[in-house]
């Protein structure tokens, strides 16, 4: 499986099991996890500092310092810090949100959660996340885990990927799919 990950995907994938591996032997999985999902919030949620944490100009130190002032104000742990601090060392920011994604997908995972991504054109409310988490869970169960993405590309429409499958009802598929009907008249 590993030698199918693309290049990032596979160092996501590395780093995510090593802070996964450290934390379940220190029991502090929880913890991590409640981190990491707040950091992942903080750089999601900031259009500048997702773009600096991912700029190869500016030094992981400089980017280390400004994620330590700004996880030391949630009372980050030390595990959590010291995996900033490997990053760092490493110089592996560009695929930090990578990696706490997939520390989020292990931990799922381990705990027998289905995972679901959902993508969306626009910013989904709150509302329309419980919605769509209502209704997967009908069909899915209990133990679901949701992410949701935003890419403007899909135009509208929804993509929900469980797994290996895949259901596209986004308005970018629905006019794939015309355009090639309407090269086979």
């Amino acid at each position: 499986m590993a030698s199918q990950l693309a290049s990032g995907d596979l160092i996501a994938d590395r780093y995510a099991s090593a802070i996964y591996d450290l934390a379940l032997e220190n029991k502090a999985v929880d913890v991590v996890l409640k981190d990491l999902e707040a950091l992942k919030k903080i750089i999601q949620g900031n259009k500048e500092l997702n773009l600096l944490v991912k700029s190869p100009l500016i030094a992981s130190n400089d980017k280390l310092e400004i994620l330590i002032k700004l996880t030391k104000e949630k009372s980050t742990s030390e595990m959590t810090t010291t995996f900033l601090k490997v990053i760092s060392k490493n110089k592996r920011f560009a695929s930090l949100t990578s990696i706490i994604l997939q520390f989020i997908n292990i931990n799922a995972q381990k705990r027998g959660d289905v995972l679901a991504e959902i993508t969306s054109a626009d910013k989904l409310s709150d509302k329309q996340k419980d919605d769509i988490k209502d209704h997967l869970g009908i069909i899915l169960g209990d133990k679901l885990s949701l992410n949701f993405k935003v890419d403007k590309k899909i135009i509208g429409g929804l993509i929900v990927k469980v797994d290996s499958k895949m259901i596209d009802a986004s308005l970018a598929n629905k006019i794939n799919k015309l355009k090639i009907a309407m090269k086979g008249v």
